[in-house]
């Protein structure tokens, strides 16, 4: 069920509804039972063997976890690798035994292989519950209602953001009523959310599509317009759909922390990792980059724990030899950067500006590998940067109002909404449903089928 499909706007309507008729004893178990049909909507094979992993990781949570003794942790980490394992990373294991000629015709065919939904963000989930509890952030028993309303809850349950236990749960008997400041703010988030998503990354997706699908066919301006393109496309796509997130759970009473932050303002790699999918950033940092030993170790062992971090972490978004390769890149980026801050002292006066564009286009290399099919599509999408002959790549009406569109998005965010004054508190209220209307005929008028998310397929 995708946030900007009318399945989920009914959807949603009548969950909103029925959601505050209810007595407030009763609103968690209707956010439940809501989560299981937003889930179930997509494949009911899938959310059994979905609830079957979230109800094991509380028996074994409920009856055998102890603070402190790291082989039973152990263990409920590993059940929740092996299902992350077979169901997403097996046949890139296969493909990787071919790669290097070891015969695997006696292992089980992935020709039918289907990857469950939001496996990689509920997986991620289940084990930073996990590891709080062995760290002692939980001394009271969590409820199997309040673990599965964590796990479950439908406005992130598809691509996060990932929600941190302690954030979550200990909020989550706060007595919620409807307020007209969440309504507000709330609903200008799903505006402006379904506005990056529909009427930005949705209209310049097909042009991007097709240069990526014949890398080297086209001439090196189509290719720029790609390069340039995908980054805003994947920044309107996943930042659209947190935002969507963010809005309708506001408007249920709950607060999702911020997913991004005007990442491409940012003047040095480290910066981009604070602001790009920070929910992610933050759990790599804290569940990995520092049991690995953080920058405890010296430069050499941090620079390698900061690689390792990236190169799982590039894992973690896809079966595949590119995301491999973009994730090493931003691993080594951000080792080469810390060099740099530590040799190179005169390098701290670079303007800004200068330092933002510099990242920006590194950022954007590494967009190539995250977007192509295959290493070979990025490798040749690189060298026709500079074709000179080739396909010109016609670009459909209005696109430089989608480019203007993106850049005043991304500076509201990075530089924040503040609503201070009365009068723009006023304004803000009366432009709300003007705003809502616009968008709604504009989107209803530029779109002619719904498109997934990206992060959908991680």
């Amino acid at each position: 069920m995708l946030f900007n499909s009318l399945a989920f706007l009914i959807f949603f309507s009548v969950v909103y509804c029925v959601y505050w008729a209810l007595n407030h004893r009763f609103r968690r178990d209707f956010l439940i039972l809501a989560s299981f049909v937003f889930y179930g909507y997509w494949s009911l094979l899938f959310l059994f063997h979905f609830v079957l992993i979230v109800v094991l990781n509380y028996a074994f949570y409920y009856f055998f976890e102890r603070q402190g003794d790291k082989k039973r942790l152990a263990w409920i980490l590993l059940l929740n690798l092996i299902n992350l394992f077979v169901f997403k990373y097996y046949p890139f294991f296969k493909q990787i035994l071919g790669d290097l000629g070891i015969n695997s015709t006696g292992l089980p065919e992935t020709n039918l292989w289907v990857l469950p939904l939001a496996i990689s963000f509920y997986t991620f989930q289940m084990i930073s519950f996990q590891m709080d509890v062995h760290r002692g952030d939980f001394q009271y028993k969590v409820s199997l209602r309040d673990f599965l309303l964590f796990i479950l809850f439908f406005p992130q349950l598809i691509a996060g953001p990932i929600l941190r236990a302690k954030d979550f749960l200990t909020r989550i008997h706060v007595p919620k009523n409807p307020r007209m400041p969440f309504a507000i703010i709330g609903s200008w988030w799903i505006v402006i959310g379904l506005i990056k998503k529909v009427l930005i990354a949705d209209q310049i997706s097909p042009w991007i599509d097709t240069v990526y699908s014949s890398p080297g066919s086209f001439t090196a301006e189509a290719h720029w317009w790609s390069f340039y393109g995908f980054a805003i496309q994947i920044y309107c796509d996943f930042s659209g759909y947190t935002d969507i997130a963010r809005g309708c759970s506001l408007l249920l009473g709950y607060k999702l922390p911020p997913n991004f932050l005007g990442p491409y303002f940012s003047s040095s790699m480290r910066e981009f990792w604070r602001r790009w999918h920070i929910s992610l950033s933050t759990w790599l940092r804290d569940y990995l980059y520092i049991p690995l030993g953080g920058n405890r170790g010296g430069a050499t062992r941090t620079n390698i724990n900061l690689f390792t971090t990236m190169l799982l972490g590039g894992l973690w978004h896809g079966a595949n030899y590119t995301f491999v390769i973009w994730g090493a890149w931003h691993g080594a980026l951000l080792g080469i950067e810390r060099w740099i801050n530590s040799k190179l002292s005169f390098f701290k006066k670079t303007p800004k500006f200068i330092s933002a564009l510099v990242v920006f286009h590194l950022v954007c290399i590494g967009w190539v590998f995250f977007r192509a099919d295959s290493l070979v599509h990025a490798f040749a999408f690189l060298q026709g940067l500079v074709n000179i002959s080739g396909e010109k790549l016609k670009l459909p009406w209005g696109t430089n109002w989608i480019l203007i569109a993106f850049v005043l998005l991304h500076w509201v965010e990075f530089g924040g909404i503040k609503l201070k004054s009365k009068r723009v508190k006023l304004i803000a209220l009366y432009a709300l449903p003007i705003a809502s209307i616009l968008a709604g005929f504009w989107i209803a008028g530029s779109v002619s089928g719904e498109r997934s998310f990206i992060y959908f397929q991680f």
